[in-house]
């Protein structure tokens, strides 16, 4: 039994596995394929395969980031233990290498979001997803496999600072081509909350780190010496650069588990339909998975569309799953009959002049120069972009200044440096274990809630407020810094401050940034504007680790450092005012995929008719 058909087999009356909704009768109109194929999908059930698809390697990805929080101190007493700590003595990798680590990490991924997002957008999505895996797969193993060499015949920093590269360039792979795949494959009413789920891995991914590290650690205790500051014999020695490679990789892992599904997925429907335009066929797979209508055979047309291809709308239906009946014609909540009325005349392929771009049946133009010039350039879409990407650019630089560069201001936090007596054991088991509660615990909370608020409030708007409470939370943070750092009992204030930063991190923009650039653009251009998109926010954690690696803050000041986070925040909230669309009706529903890729010209047209409505 073949991967495809262990994946997609029955299982109590159901099938496991990401359906292709693009199989079927050839005999069928084209636009009627396209209809049902686009109203079957977004009337479907809750896509559970779809979510763990792409949740399991997103979880990878970060796993494989936030490891490096935990290994990093253990790299300094295996590497280099004569570099120590001014303060405690403690060995530590130099702040030169340490800093080319986290660069080179996130320099990887900023290419790997690019070049993938425009890839798929070429090639098709199925061909580029599970390459990504297999390239983090390939950059753990050498990464493992690195070391100094015969009488320190190689430099490990090198070898660590190239291989984080290569595992960069597939973590950043997987934004884009998770986010768009799920955001393809999700039903309306479901999208934002599978697309919250998906994101709900990287704080999981996190957490197993540490949990990992901690576990780990507890494990070679034996081996580990517990009476000195350094590692005084070979054993310890031999146990620490074990257990980093252990943590390390682990993340294999998931990614192996992941890599099975992604190679077994069918290519995205909507993709099909508006880039290969091979809408051949969604009849026989949506009847089978969905519960969809019966086809006549001999004459090749579906009952459920009849003789009006075109109707708008009829009475609203409430489906518990998406089986629809033959007689019975899909309501478009308005929005399509809202902007539809007048005559359409944008430059498409001859049999699709007359539809506007919410028609069902509207034929997308295929990605040229001459189309990015008209939709970016003449009709003011690059405003959106240059807003998801801005609004990605400040959250990541607070977010992976103070997450890559966690284990250094945690433990400024937890211990004045200057009277840390822990020794080689303690330090290790102890970094874990504050790495858990300040970091991990706070954004699993966070992102547990946020599944829940997405139904309740559309992504901008959790963005915007997300973003003021960010705000509200440094400024405060930093102003308390210097008096609640100088108090043993006040310093627990500060550890609360930080785990609600992290809890307002993943209940507002570090998913929303995730999910809008998912929807709010055309198919042709999907994965290649949510990889600038993500490209910016990694430039943004780029510039941080520079500006935290060379300002030379001291422990006392770290406050001013979070007061110049606040103003990123702030920065944030205006952009996603003024620049980042809304991308739910007035009725907090979202609108279907096809709506918001019609882009500005269509938005401000709806938004004006429904003003004239509410008038």
């Amino acid at each position: 039994m073949g991967v495809r058909k262990w994946v997609s087999r029955p299982m109590k009356g159901r099938k496991m596995g990401i359906e292709d909704l693009m199989r079927g009768d050839e005999g069928l109109p084209e636009s009627k394929r396209r209809k049902w194929a686009l109203q079957t999908i977004d009337e479907a059930p809750f896509q559970i395969w779809v979510v763990i698809v792409a949740g399991v390697g997103f979880l990878t990805d970060a796993f494989d980031i936030f490891a490096l929080n935990v290994v990093t101190p253990m790299l300094g007493y295996v590497y280099w233990p004569e570099n120590r700590d001014k303060d405690n003595g403690v060995p530590e990798v130099p702040k030169a290498v340490g800093t080319a680590m986290l660069c080179a990490t996130l320099a990887g991924t900023m290419i790997g979001q690019v070049a993938f997002g425009f890839a798929a957008d070429v090639l098709g999505r199925r061909k580029m997803y599970g390459l990504e895996l297999v390239i983090v797969i390939a950059g753990t193993m050498l990464m493992i496999l690195s070391s100094n060499g015969e009488r320190n015949s190689m430099a490990i920093g090198g070898w660590l600072i190239t291989w984080r590269v290569v595992m960069g360039l597939g973590i950043g792979a997987d934004y884009p081509l998770s986010a768009v795949i799920t955001s393809e494959f999700a039903p309306r009413k479901y999208r934002a909350r599978m697309l919250s789920w998906v994101f709900f891995a990287q704080p999981i991914g996190q957490l197993l780190a540490n949990l990992l590290s901690f576990a780990a650690v507890a494990a070679f205790q034996g081996q580990i010496t517990r009476d000195a500051k350094y590692c005084t014999d070979d054993s310890c020695i031999r146990a620490v650069d074990r257990l980093w490679r252990l943590v390390v990789g682990i993340g294999i892992i998931p990614a192996v588990i992941a890599l099975a599904f992604r190679f077994t997925i069918p290519e995205s429907p909507r993709y099909k339909l508006d880039v290969l335009r091979n809408g051949k066929a969604v009849i026989e797979d949506t009847q089978d998975y969905y519960g969809g209508p019966q086809v006549d055979a001999e004459g090749g047309e579906m009952d459920m569309l009849g003789a009006d291809h075109v109707a708008r709308s009829a009475t609203r239906l409430s489906f518990s799953s998406s089986d629809i009946a033959p007689d019975q014609v899909i309501d478009s909540d308005g929005e399509d009959d809202a902007v539809a009325a007048g005559e359409y005349t944008r430059d498409s392929s001859p049999q699709t002049m007359q539809l506007h771009p919410t028609d069902p049946m509207f034929v997308p133009p295929l990605a040229s120069r001459k189309d990015a010039r008209r939709y970016f350039i003449d009709e003011g879409n690059w405003l959106y972009l240059l807003g998801t990407s801005l609004s990605w650019f400040f959250l990541d630089f607070a977010f992976y200044g103070l997450g890559l560069s966690s284990p250094e201001i945690v433990r400024h936090i937890w211990k004045d440096p200057k009277f840390d007596t822990r020794f080689v054991y303690d330090s290790l088991h102890d970094n874990s274990l504050e790495l858990l509660i300040m970091i991990s615990i706070g954004a699993t909370i966070g992102g547990a809630a946020m599944i829940k608020v997405i139904k309740y409030a559309s992504p901008k708007v959790i963005q915007f407020w997300g973003f003021v409470a960010l705000f509200a939370l440094f400024v405060v943070t930093g102003a308390a810094w210097p008096r609640l750092l100088g108090n043993a009992t006040y310093s627990v204030g500060l550890i609360v401050l930080y785990v609600l930063c992290q809890i307002a991190f993943n209940l507002g923009p570090n998913v929303t940034t995730f999910i809008i650039p998912a929807e709010i653009f055309p198919t042709r251009y999907r994965c290649t504007c949510h990889g600038i998109s993500a490209a910016a926010g990694k430039f943004g954690s780029w510039i941080a680790q520079i500006f935290l690696a060379y300002t030379h803050w001291a422990r006392e000041d770290f406050g001013y450092v979070l007061l110049v986070m606040s103003a990123f925040m702030m920065a944030g909230a205006v952009t996603t005012h003024f620049l980042v669309p809304e991308t739910r009706d007035h009725d907090n529903k979202s609108r279907t995929l096809e709506v918001l890729a019609g882009g500005r010209v269509v938005l401000e047209e709806l938004n004006r008719q429904r003003a004239r409505e509410d008038d």
